[in-house]
């Protein structure tokens, strides 16, 4: 009897799940080093990156993670069918969610998410009202967050953004069009309420 491939690719990626769910829970410095060599092989591209404990991944090889990568406990980070991009020195706090599938998210280095904030790269489609929504599939789409940015807390990113250079996000703000770089927004949806810098400067 023949196994189909759809088949062996469930069982291969339940062991996958299992094997993050067994190291993610060690802790102290030794489990931050055991999931760094248990976990680096399944990575698309992985460099010398911090992960703590309570840390859910699943389309591992979706995902590059730079230098100086920091993910914070009990975050979800997916990019089943998407890209999920870590620059160097990118650092996301503890329960963040980063939701690439379908999509592409890049994070720009030394980019600081605060905790609770959620980036989903793909929006539920909501075109035909004969079906639900959850099962019409999802509309993908990208997110790029530039360098030295600060996402405060309890954000939320949608899919179809740009968040320039030097821009900070304030806490509980939903971002949903693009941010300039050296701007400070905030609210529901975000506005620019302040800059880091006058315009001209360098």
């Amino acid at each position: 009897m023949s196994t189909s491939p759809s088949a062996v690719w469930r069982l291969k990626a339940a062991l996958l799940e299992l094997w993050v769910a067994l190291l993610g829970w060690i802790p102290t410095p030794l489990g931050i080093a055991l999931r760094y060599v248990g976990l680096k092989p399944f990575f698309g591209t992985c460099g010398s990156v911090r992960i703590a404990t309570g840390v859910e991944f699943l389309g591992l090889k979706g995902m590059s993670l730079a230098d100086g990568v920091r993910i914070g406990r009990h975050c979800i980070l997916t990019a089943q069918n998407g890209r999920l991009i870590m620059d160097e020195r990118a650092a996301i706090s503890a329960n963040v969610h980063v939701g690439a599938d379908d999509g592409l998210i890049h994070i720009g280095a030394r980019t600081a998410i605060g905790t609770g904030t959620v980036l989903r790269a793909a929006n539920h489609r909501i075109d035909r009202t004969d079906i639900p929504m959850m099962e019409q599939g999802h509309v993908p789409g990208e997110i790029h967050i530039e360098e030295d940015v600060w996402i405060g807390a309890n954000c939320v990113i949608t899919a179809d953004v740009r968040i320039g250079k030097g821009a900070v996000v304030g806490a509980g703000a939903v971002v949903t069009r693009d941010v300039e770089p050296w701007t400070i927004v905030g609210g529901v949806p975000a506005r620019p309420i302040g800059r880091r810098r006058e315009t001209g400067d360098q």
